[in-house]
């Protein structure tokens, strides 16, 4: 498995399940039967390849509307002229060095791009591709890949959102129905202490996703990827 699957696809999951082997090791660990724990680490480990999946689809589906929510891709507004993210000189630098390594017929200079909008973010779009197909080298642009890791680690957990949510309440739920059956009981005040214990961390984390898990939270390693991939402009050919 490489470096990017185990870091954007696999630790989301990892964080996902954070609930089900919590109670796994409040409840589950006191079972006679080890056979249960051993069946349920196949069943997990097959759901987490799935939720990978689902994760990453689901990062990627929402990635165009998450973009723009913000104005637009990170590295498409980083080379906008009206944007000031990036002083103006380095920014005249990247566009004179992109017009050279892929030139397109309309070099969109500050006049252009407030007359054709929709045109120079088609331009900066073309050369953002450009950039990632040339810097693709994990080992020569590591800070960049690093970069591009964080990001996805972000962009795909808060694609299993939902899923996450819908898993916590259920847990939440189970666990309770779970005593109410065995001790006969509504009441959770009798219930044992492993129940108060996994309720509030179940209540913890859920509060996790819900306020932690945004779209601000993924911007800021969006823009930093987005930085670096402009930055390797220099060092291209």
């Amino acid at each position: 498995m490489d470096r990017y699957s185990l870091n954007a696809r696999i630790y989301p999951v990892v964080i996902f399940y954070m609930p089900a082997i919590i109670l796994a090791v409040l409840f589950l660990l006191k079972f006679d039967n080890y056979i249960h724990l051993f069946t349920s680490f196949g069943i997990v480990g097959a759901l987490s390849y799935l939720f990978s999946q689902l994760g990453r689809d689901g990062g990627r589906r929402k990635e165009r509307k998450l973009w723009r929510s913000w104005g637009g891709a990170p590295t498409t507004q980083l080379l906008r002229w009206s944007n000031n993210e990036i002083n103006v000189n380095i920014k005249k630098r990247y566009h004179n060095k992109l017009s050279v390594l892929c030139p397109v017929d309309d070099l969109p200079d500050p006049a252009y791009e407030q007359a054709n909008p929709v045109e120079s973010d088609e331009i900066y779009q073309y050369w953002t591709k450009f950039l990632i197909s040339k810097t693709r080298d994990t080992q020569k642009y590591s800070v960049l890949f690093k970069e591009n890791m964080n990001y996805g680690f972000r962009r795909n957990l808060w694609g299993m959102k939902t899923y996450a949510i819908w898993l916590i309440l259920i847990l939440m739920v189970g666990t309770y129905g779970y005593y109410w059956l065995t001790i006969k009981s509504i009441n959770p005040t009798i219930y044992p202490m492993e129940f108060l214990i996994a309720e509030v961390i179940l209540l913890v984390i859920f509060f996790f996703w819900i306020f932690v898990i945004n779209k601000n939270w993924i911007k800021v390693p969006a823009f930093a990827y987005a930085e670096r991939l402009l930055e390797a402009t220099e060092e291209l050919d």
